[in-house]
C-alpha cells in the first residue's frame, strides 16, 4: 500500500506534464486538421491517457517475482541494469546498458528488436524502458502483450481497450489517425509467447501497423524463434549475459536483511561451485538460486533441481507477517507430491494449448482436465488456483488474465510430466517437439529435459540431428582439388541447415540500408541476416555481401553446443578477406563444396565469411559417427534390459 501512493504521488506530475507538452498539443492539432471540435468524444481526450498512464504506470512498476513470494517491490528498487548488444556486420559489437529508455538508441534505428533465451529479463528491461518514458516525457508510450492478440483482436483493438476509460470510449478509425502523427512509443512483448493459430493474422497485423504509424518508436522482445526474420525493418540485438559482479549485485537487492544473501555470495565465492558459473549469467536463474538457497541453503547445481527446491520452498512457505511457523493453509488439501503432479499435468496441457495466459474460464478447464489426468485425486478446481495463486503462487492474476508467474515454469512442470506421468507415449511427444515447425517454442523445455531424462533426449532429439548431418555429409563430401580435406569438410558443416549467397552490389548510400533489394535477389530463401565480405571500402559504392537463411534447428542445435560441446569442431576466429571477382547485381548461391574453389585461399575467405553472418554450429562428422554408435548401443541396452522383466 506504501508502495501504489509513493507511485500515485511520484507519477501525478509527469503524467500531468506529458498531457500538457506532449498529448494535448497533438489533440488539438488533430482536431482542428479533421474538422471536429475538441469536445467530441469521438476524439481521443487527455483525460484517456492521463487515465491509462497513470494506470499503466502503477502496473508496471510494482513487481512480484518468484523469488518474492507474496511480496510486491518497486521494479526500480530491485532492477538490474542489463546490457543490449548490437552486433555489427558480424564482427563488430556495441554495447548498452539500459538504465531508462535509451532515447539515442531508438533514435537511431527506430525499430529495436530484443532477441534472447529464457530468463534473460526480456520483459523486465521493456517495463524499466516504459516506466523512463513517462518520467522524463520522451513520448507517450504504449505497452502491449502481444499473446493477447488473435485474429478477433488486433493491436488497435488492444490499443484501444488499454486507452478507453469507463464510459469515455472514442472512435477506433480516429485512434488509428491520431497515432500516424507520431510521438508514440510501442512496446510489443513477448512475441514468443503468441498462441500458434494466432502467430500469422498477428505477424500480419504488427507488420502492417509499423508501416502505416508516423514518426513512432517500435521495441519487440521474444525468445529465438526463425519467425522474426520476416521483421527485416527492426534492428536485432541480444542481452550480454551477467557479470558475476551483476549478479551479486542482483542477490543483494532480493535480500531486504542481506544476511542470506551474504551467505550465498560467500559460498559462491569459494570456487567450489563453478559448475553453475552459467546459470549467474542469467536473471532468472539467478532469483532462482536465491529462492532455493533461501530455502534449504544449499546451492542445486542443475536447472531442474533449481525449480524442484523453489516448488518445495513456495509450497512449504513460512509467511512471517504472521510470527514463525505459520504455514499457508492449502485449500485443496493436496499433500506436496500430489500437488506436483496436478501442476505437471497443468503445465503440459498449457503447452499443448500454446499459451501462458487465460481467462478465468479458460484456466479453471485446464485444471479441470488435469483433474481427469489425476482421477486418485480428489479436490476442487477453483480451490487448487486461489492456492496458485496464493499459498503456492506459481500464478498471477492480472486483471482478467490468469498466467504463470514465468513461462519457464510451464516449461519445468511439462518437461516433468514427459518424463514421469507419459510412459509410451514418451517418445511420440518428444519426438512431436523435434519435428514441430516452431521447435523454436520448445528450446527451454529440451534444456531442462536433458537434465532430467538424459537417455530420452539422446533417444529423441539428439540421435535423429546426428543422424540427419551423418546423411548429409554423406551425401555432400567430395574431394577438391587444390583444397584441402579440412577446408572440405569445414564447408559442409557451415552449409548444413543454412542456405547462403554471395553477392556483389553497387549502392549510392550506406550499404545497409539496401538490405531488402539485396535479398530480392534469391527469393527461393528467406534470408534473414548479411554481412559485407569486401574489405576494399575505397572503391565507390562496391561492396561483396554474403546473405544467410537458416533451418529451424539451428538453435537446437546451439544448444546441443552447450550440452555436448566435444561434437563441434574448435576453429580459429581469424577472417581472411579477399576481393573476389563477381558481376554486380548478381547472385551466387553456395550450395557445395566445388563453389569459390579456384585457389585455397578464396575458399578459405568463402567459408569465413559464411561462418561470421549467422551463429553456425560446426559438428564434427567423425565424432558424431561415433556418438550415434553410442546412441543406439545404449537404446539396444535399453531395450534388452526391459527384456529381463518378462515372465517376473
Amino acid at each position: 500500500m506504501v508502495g501504489e501512493i509513493i507511485i500515485s504521488e511520484a507519477v501525478k506530475t509527469t503524467v500531468s506534464e506529458v498531457i500538457d507538452r506532449i498529448i494535448a498539443p497533438k489533440i488539438k492539432q488533430f482536431s482542428e486538421r479533421i474538422g471536429l471540435t475538441y469536445e467530441k468524444l469521438l476524439i481521443p481526450k487527455g483525460e484517456h491517457f492521463a487515465e491509462y498512464l497513470n494506470r499503466s504506470y502503477k502496473k508496471h512498476s510494482i513487481v512480484n517475482t518468484l523469488v518474492l513470494r507474496n511480496r510486491q517491490m518497486l521494479l526500480k528498487e530491485i532492477y538490474q541494469p542489463l546490457t543490449l548488444i548490437i552486433n555489427r556486420n558480424g564482427h563488430q559489437k556495441d554495447e548498452y546498458k539500459i538504465e531508462g529508455y535509451p532515447k539515442n538508441l531508438l533514435d537511431q534505428y527506430r525499430c529495436l528488436l530484443i532477441t534472447d533465451t529464457a530468463g534473460m529479463g526480456k520483459s523486465t528491461i521493456m517495463k524499466r524502458m516504459f516506466l523512463d518514458v513517462i518520467e522524463n516525457g520522451y513520448g507517450i508510450p504504449i505497452f502491449i502483450d502481444l499473446r493477447r492478440l488473435s485474429e478477433k483482436k488486433n493491436i488497435i483493438d488492444e490499443i484501444q481497450e488499454q486507452i478507453n476509460a469507463l464510459s469515455k470510449k472514442f472512435d477506433t478509425q480516429l485512434l488509428l489517425e491520431f497515432l500516424q502523427m507520431g510521438d508514440f512509443i510501442f512496446f510489443f512483448d513477448g512475441f514468443d509467447e503468441i498462441a500458434t493459430i494466432n502467430l500469422e493474422c498477428v505477424i500480419s497485423d504488427l507488420k502492417s501497423f509499423v508501416s502505416k504509424v508516423g514518426d513512432c518508436r517500435f521495441v519487440l522482445t521474444s525468445r529465438p524463434e526463425s519467425a522474426l526474420s520476416c521483421f527485416g525493418e527492426f534492428q536485432q540485438c541480444s542481452i550480454r549475459p551477467l557479470l558475476k559482479k551483476e549478479a551479486y549485485e542482483l542477490l543483494r537487492k532480493y535480500d531486504e536483511q542481506g544476511e542470506m544473501s551474504r551467505l550465498l555470495i560467500e559460498k559462491l565465492r569459494t570456487g567450489q561451485f563453478s559448475m553453475i558459473d552459467d546459470f549467474l549469467k542469467n536473471p532468472l536463474l539467478v532469483s532462482l538460486l536465491f529462492a532455493a538457497f533461501d530455502y534449504k541453503q544449499t546451492i542445486p547445481l542443475k536447472k531442474h533441481i533449481f525449480y524442484r527446491q523453489v516448488y518445495d520452498a513456495y509450497f512449504d512457505s513460512h509467511d512471517l507477517s504472521k510470527g514463525d511457523g505459520y504455514i499457508h493453509e492449502k485449500k485443496c488439501k493436496l499433500a506436496t507430491d500430489d500437488f506436483n503432479r496436478v501442476l505437471r499435468a497443468i503445465g503440459f496441457l498449457c503447452l499443448k494449448k500454446g499459451t501462458i495466459e487465460y481467462h478465468k474460464d479458460e484456466i479453471l478447464q485446464i485444471i479441470e482436465h488435469s483433474k481427469a489426468m489425476c482421477q486418485d485425486l480428489v479436490f476442487d478446481s477453483s480451490d487448487l488456483l486461489d492456492d496458485l495463486l496464493s499459498a503456492v503462487p506459481l500464478f498471477c492474476h492480472d486483471g482478467y488474465y490468469y498466467k504463470w508467474s514465468h513461462k519457464s515454469l510451464q516449461e519445468y512442470f511439462a518437461a516433468q510430466f514427459i518424463y514421469l506421468d507419459t510412459k509410451n507415449n514418451q517418445d511420440a511427444i518428444l519426438s512431436a517437439l523435434f519435428n514441430s515447425d516452431r521447435v523454436d517454442n520448445y528450446l527451454n523445455l529440451l534444456d531442462i529435459y536433458y537434465d532430467i531424462d538424459r537417455f530420452g533426449f539422446n533417444k529423441n532429439i539428439l540421435l535423429p540431428l546426428l543422424k540427419d548431418f551423418h546423411q548429409y555429409y554423406v551425401s555432400q563430401y567430395q574431394t577438391v582439388k587444390g583444397i584441402t580435406n579440412d577446408s572440405v569438410k569445414e564447408r559442409i558443416s557451415i552449409l548444413y541447415l543454412h542456405s547462403h549467397v554471395v553477392l556483389k552490389y553497387k549502392v549510392e548510400k550506406e550499404p545497409f540500408e539496401n538490405v531488402k533489394e539485396l535479398l530480392q535477389l534469391a527469393n527461393d530463401v528467406h534470408f534473414s541476416s548479411i554481412t559485407c565480405l569486401d574489405s576494399n571500402r575505397n572503391r565507390p559504392y562496391i561492396f561483396t555481401y554474403v546473405i544467410n537463411g537458416v533451418h529451424k534447428w539451428n538453435k537446437l542445435l546451439a544448444l546441443i553446443s552447450v550440452k555436448r560441446p566435444d561434437l563441434f569442431m574448435h576453429l580459429p576466429m581469424g577472417l581472411k578477406r579477399k576481393d573476389i571477382n563477381l558481376q554486380v547485381g548478381k547472385a551466387y548461391p553456395i550450395v557445395g563444396v566445388h563453389d569459390f574453389s579456384d585457389s585455397q585461399e578464396e575458399y578459405d575467405s568463402i567459408n569465413k565469411c559464411m561462418l561470421q553472418v549467422h551463429e553456425h554450429y560446426l559438428l564434427e562428422f567423425l565424432m558424431v559417427s561415433e556418438e550415434i554408435k553410442t546412441i543406439e548401443r545404449d537404446i539396444a541396452n535399453h531395450e534388452q534390459s526391459d527384456s529381463f522383466l518378462l515372465g517376473l
